[in-house]
């Protein structure tokens, strides 16, 4: 019983380690909360989990020697970071038209599918997600399988599930909640300070890229 508590800690706690490192998901949640209020961070996550869900699949195929491969490094770190540049862009772009009163023009499902699309592009960007997989999630899950079998298998998936949605959800309602005390100028100095991280990050990655 303790040993199979310990996987699910450790998988939480591995997972929480990656989460609360600053990146695009962080920034793009930030934004998002800004735009759609709290439930912007559990859709996002949401889109997070699909990333993840094709990169466990690839891993139970046996190709993660491609996730860590020298060519698949180069090649999200020029697109991801294109792709990064291009949503910081558009992000500082929409922070002209925030307002705390204003009234949302989409429906509700566009929000949440807008939502779920901006945590998957932005988690596809980051080219450390596959890189934390290879490195540290293939070792634990596999050592829950190996320990527990699928019941092992499924305690790495709920600490590490837990963990995600656990960050980024509390992120989305600070944000959301804060909104009541913050003036348009403090929200847009907000919207474009995720945005400009999202452009920094974005060249950073595309510059690491063009080095190797």
């Amino acid at each position: 019983m303790l040993q199979l508590l310990g996987l699910l800690v450790a998988s939480f706690l591995a997972a929480l380690a990656g989460a609360v490192s600053p990146g695009p998901v962080f920034a793009v949640t930030v934004a998002e909360s800004v735009r759609r209020g709290y439930r912007a961070g559990p859709l996002i996550v949401a889109g997070h989990f699909i990333l993840e869900a094709i990169i466990v699949s690839i891993l139970f195929l046996g190709l993660g020697s491609l996730l860590a491969s020298e060519p698949a490094k180069i090649g999200i770190g020029y697109g991801g970071g294109a792709a990064l540049v291009s949503m910081g862009i558009y992000l500082a772009w929409f922070s002209r038209n925030v307002h705390l009163q204003a009234e949302r023009s989409v429906s509700h499902r566009f929000s949440s599918y807008g939502s779920i699309v901006s945590g998957f592009l932005t988690s596809c960007c980051n080219p450390y997600v596959p890189l934390w997989w290879v490195a540290i999630g293939v070792p634990i899950m596999y050592k829950s399988l190996e320990i527990a079998g699928v019941l092992g298998f499924a305690l790495f998936l709920i600490g590490h599930g837990a963990a995600d949605m656990g960050w980024f959800s509390s992120i989305a309602y600070c944000v959301d909640r804060g909104r009541r005390f913050m003036s348009d100028r403090f929200l847009r100095f907000l919207v474009v300070g995720s945005a400009l991280f999202l452009v920094g990050l974005g060249i950073y990655f595309i510059g690491s890229s063009a080095s190797t």
